[in-house]
């Protein structure tokens, strides 16, 4: 291994400056680079996987072909994270996502692979006590895109409220029709069902379309959005909504952690403009500091030795609080918020656990 090493982020585009996680992890890098403690210099470098199964898997093996590759953040989606986390895998090298929450990445036995957002088996469980324990909903419909994340999440969702007493009035899953943007059987099917909440498992954009065609056809239901909507105002429909949507956020909440308030001050003097989308730059920036940790640990700049220090790690005291994993590679103790979204602005309700 060379005197330079480098952290790859997985993403789906070269706009790295859009992405909050990779400007956190930046702000990490550059700065365990200017205290001069590593032992060797750290590079973070993009590794553009396009939303292509293909074209990730080609990247992404010859990022881990290089002599340099030390350690991987990301992708921050589920379904790029399947399509490439076997080849992480094989290369030995550590692989931490700050957002991919699919259960599929911790059920199959890798020892490679961690992550700083709660996985969708505790997202989805908490999603289901919100809408029967919290909110009261009688007739749930879930709506559910066709992806590594969209299906199991409402799978969850679906087992919980029926092991809660509610059996799903609608469970209706995306198709070709949808991925083309044709919704209108989607909406028919919804407003025959009637149903008094409405839980998306759907990314915003389409839940943006689908919340404002809903409330046309005259749907009054509740609607709840899961962690893809980053709770802001996508469910959002100001002048038909009869009560304010509800969202869940497995990250923290950087204004109301006392651990991250430092952190928030110096995100926001060197990214201003990410103020806007915040979501994960804690995550991200605390996975970051945990691979730098790692490789001053090591006995020896390897992306094994690296690995093996975040195996044994423990706890790690960063921006998040504590933090320590599963043998998996899951958070042990994942906080889900539940949030409002009124006139636009996110407004924190409380934790799931103090609720339900």
């Amino acid at each position: 291994m060379s005197s330079t090493v480098t952290i790859g982020f997985e993403l789906s585009s070269d706009d790295v400056y859009s992405v909050a996680g990779w400007c956190a992890a930046e702000m990490a890098i550059d700065d365990a680079n200017k205290a001069g403690d590593l032992g060797v210099k750290v590079n973070l470098e993009v590794i553009v996987s396009t939303k292509d199964r293909d074209k990730a898997r080609q990247v992404v093996s010859d990022f881990v072909a290089r002599d340099d590759a030390i350690a991987v953040l990301g992708p921050t989606n589920s379904a790029m994270a399947v399509i490439s986390q076997d080849i992480y895998a094989d290369a030995g090298i550590l692989q931490m996502s700050s957002e991919a929450s699919s259960p599929l990445l911790t059920n199959k036995g890798y020892t490679h692979f961690f992550r700083t957002v709660a996985n969708d088996e505790v997202q989805g469980r908490a999603l289901a006590r919100v809408a029967v324990s919290h909110i009261k909903a009688k007739r749930i419909a879930i709506l559910n895109e066709d992806s590594a994340w969209g299906e199991p999440i409402s799978e969850i969702f679906s087992a919980e409220a029926k092991r809660l007493g509610v059996e799903p009035v609608l469970h209706y899953g995306y198709g070709a029709k949808e991925r083309e943007l044709d919704y209108d059987e989607l909406i028919d099917a919804t407003v025959a069902a009637n149903p008094d909440l409405i839980y998306f498992a759907v990314y915003w954009n389409q839940t943006h379309i689908l919340a404002h065609r809903l409330r046309d056809r005259g749907v009054s239901a509740v609607f709840l959005g899961s962690d893809a909507l980053k709770p802001y105002a996508f469910l959002e429909v100001p002048s038909l909504d009869t009560t304010p949507p509800y969202h869940t956020l497995a990250g923290i909440d950087m204004m109301l952690k006392p651990s991250a308030k430092q952190f928030l001050v110096d995100f926001a003097g060197r990214f201003p403009t990410m103020l806007d989308s915040p979501q994960y730059a804690p995550e991200a920036f605390d996975c970051a500091n945990m691979i730098l940790e790692c490789i001053r640990r090591a006995p020896e700049i390897s992306r094994a030795a690296v690995l093996s220090e975040m195996q044994r790690f423990g706890t790690y005291s960063g921006v998040l609080g504590d933090t320590t994993f599963t043998p998996e590679g899951d958070l042990t103790d994942p906080e889900i918020g539940l949030y409002r979204c009124i006139n636009g602005q996110r407004i924190f309700v409380d934790l799931v656990k103090n609720l339900v």
